[in-house]
């Protein structure tokens, strides 16, 4: 399996009801998360294995949809059963990463959806919904409601083949919200679809030795003494996929040297 393998996300206009039509495959996508979990030493229970893998779909769908030059960020806090889900995808880059924290997880009243948007020659931009339940396609949904003011649909079809319908201007609302399995099954011949584009997506999140330096710098800057705690190594994990990086006190302060004024 390899894990840099490419997926491939196709987006439809459909006719007569003005939606969007997002839809791919996730299998490879998925095995090359199960990779990178085992080849880090993350186990997940089942409820935050299924809601990560709903994360990793949906954002790519999502993100299919958007402009080329967009990074979007979800992390999403879940009351019960209590977890924290990050996931981010790179337009520009092709790529998708998601972590999932079920250990050490503050305790919240509500649900909350943050979801961020990263777009060049635009400032960032951040938006929080409020939801019920534990099913992260459901969560999904509220965010494009409430938040995108766009309502959109998922639907399995398969059990690795995501389907998300989404609202253009003038949709067919009635239409859209009496979609189910079934009619998801038989879409291509109900619904004229006209292809829009195709984008390739793999898992890939990018924390290099150097970015963690990056991360790390500043706090050297402020406490080393504290940071290294005694020790001439630290490991820390990365937030983005939860990979482990070794740290050692001499590397950190040549890169502290190096990036001096």
């Amino acid at each position: 399996m390899d894990m840099n393998a490419d997926i491939e996300v196709r987006t439809y206009f459909a006719r007569q009801r003005n939606a969007l039509v997002a839809r791919a495959g996730f299998s490879e996508l998925f095995a090359a998360w199960y990779l990178h979990r085992m080849d880090c030493g993350i186990p997940l229970p089942p409820e935050c294995d299924e809601n990560g893998r709903e994360a990793l779909a949906a954002l790519t769908l999502h993100c299919a949809g958007r402009p080329w030059k967009e990074t979007c960020a979800w992390t999403v806090h879940f009351r019960d059963p209590r977890m924290n889900i990050f996931v981010a995808g790179d337009n520009g880059a092709g790529t998708v990463v998601a972590n999932v924290f079920n250990e050490n997880v503050r305790e919240i009243e509500k649900n909350l959806f943050y979801a961020d948007v990263i777009e060049e020659g635009h400032p960032p931009r951040r938006s929080v919904t409020e939801f019920e339940g534990g099913n992260f396609l459901k969560a999904v949904e509220r965010f494009h409601a409430k938040s995108e003011q766009r309502p959109a649909r998922f639907f399995w079809h398969g059990d690795e083949d995501l389907v998300m319908v989404s609202a253009q201007p003038d949709c067919d609302i009635e239409w859209l919200e009496s979609l189910d399995s079934t009619a998801i099954v038989t879409l291509d011949s109900d619904v004229e679809l006209a292809l829009l584009e195709k984008r390739l997506y793999r898992f890939e999140c990018g924390c290099t030795q150097e970015r963690m330096l990056d991360f790390l710098r500043p706090v050297f800057l402020r406490q080393g003494d504290e940071l290294f705690a005694g020790e001439e190594t630290i490991r820390i994990h990365c937030p983005r996929c939860g990979a482990r990086h070794a740290i050692t006190r001499e590397a950190l302060e040549a890169h502290t040297d190096a990036g001096k004024p």
